[in-house]
């Protein structure tokens, strides 16, 4: 249900964005909360993480996040690392393609590695506006593969900071950020 309404107002709102295009170059900090799921009762922590992204030219970039929370007794850590392809469909309107490799680290638990394929839109929906979702599959190698969907929007307070929120929903985990990103050329 998310993902139809997210995929709606993009599109719904690509008829009415800017002359500003979408920029693949940023580096963002983030406060968040990670909401874990597990058959013996759920448990969330918060904590602080890291991304940035860097266009390679006209249609690739390269991306990077690093998030950790804190969890009674331990810690979470996830690192994400890809690159991908974008291109322009609409004024203001991007659709996008991303290959990832994920690591998901639980203090008591294993790491669990991953590698992702996935694809969603970015819009400006106005010159401070940009909202931007998709969905991801996720393939762990240890265990089975899940489904991830995003969505978020940033507000630019100038032509290089704006701060947002982003929320991602996985199979067992709920990850919920408030965002401050910096964009450069």
């Amino acid at each position: 249900m998310l993902r139809s309404i997210m995929v709606t107002l993009l599109v719904a709102f690509s008829a009415t964005v800017s002359a500003q295009g979408i920029n693949y170059n940023y580096v963002q900090g983030s406060y968040g909360r990670i909401e874990l799921d597990n058959p013996g009762g759920n448990v969330d922590g918060d904590g602080f993480g890291l991304s940035a992204s860097f266009a390679i030219n006209d249609n690739f970039h390269v991306f990077g996040e690093y998030q950790t929370a804190d969890f009674s007794p331990g810690d979470v850590d996830l690192l994400e690392l890809g690159g991908g392809y974008h291109n322009n469909i609409a004024q203001n309107l991007d659709v996008y393609a991303n290959l990832g490799y994920l690591q998901f680290d639980a203090t008591g638990a294993s790491k669990e590695d991953a590698f992702s394929v996935g694809i969603g839109l970015r819009g400006a929906v106005s010159d401070a506006v940009e909202l931007y979702g998709g969905l991801d599959y996720v393939d762990f190698q240890d265990s089975d593969s899940e489904t991830r969907s995003n969505a978020g929007f940033i507000l630019s307070l100038t032509e290089t900071w704006g701060v947002g929120l982003k929320a991602s929903f996985w199979d067992n985990v709920n990850i919920y950020q408030l965002n401050a990103r910096w964009y450069f050329e």
